[in-house]
């Protein structure tokens, strides 16, 4: 009885390292999925306080559409059920240099065959014009050791585009471009 139990301990413990091993292959895959399929799209950067624009080695970026004009973008939102962290469903199309967003919506399936960002809810700031703050954790990036001045140097100026890659709403940031 006692080999028994012994044994099981072993394939216990086997069965909880091979568990672990498949979790972080499943992470590693999703991730790369958003490089590998995703639609390549490039996003206007606009310049933020230098001040709080580094944090060790990356940058801190935002986007036209993380404040989100509801008066200049199709929607069909409710904006008295709107709430925090909720999912909200960015269509984007390419439009001069980047690409923009053509609709905002809660329902995934009017974007299902649209290249799209999911993004959450931070508020919603309805007077004088709504306005929806959003997050699309495609907001931090991080750069090459001593670069740091340039590149902000360079959002100021605003010249500066994120290469994106977008998959099924999930985006990861590629690089930065200056045009």
């Amino acid at each position: 009885m006692l080999k028994t139990l012994a044994g099981n301990k072993k394939y216990l413990l086997i069965l909880v390292i091979l568990l672990q091993i498949g979790i972080l292959t499943a992470m590693v895959v999703n991730s790369y999925q958003i490089i590998a399929r995703g639609d390549k799209v490039t996003l206007k950067v606009e310049p933020l306080d230098p001040r709080s624009l580094f944090q060790g080695d990356y940058v801190i970026l935002s986007y036209p559409f993380n404040n989100l004009n509801l008066n200049k973008v199709e929607h069909d939102l409710d904006l008295d059920k709107i709430n925090y962290q909720q999912d909200i469903y960015l269509a984007l199309e390419p439009k001069g240099e980047a690409w923009e967003p053509v609709l905002a919506t809660q329902n995934p399936a009017r974007v299902k065959d649209k290249t799209y960002l999911t993004g959450k809810v931070l508020y919603l700031r309805p007077e004088p014009q709504p306005i929806l703050h959003l997050k699309f954790n495609i907001e931090n990036f991080f750069v090459p050791e001593g670069k740091g001045k340039e590149i902000e140097k360079q959002i100021q100026e605003g010249v500066v585009y994120a290469q994106v890659s977008v998959y099924k709403g999930k985006a990861r940031v590629m690089g930065l471009v200056s045009k």
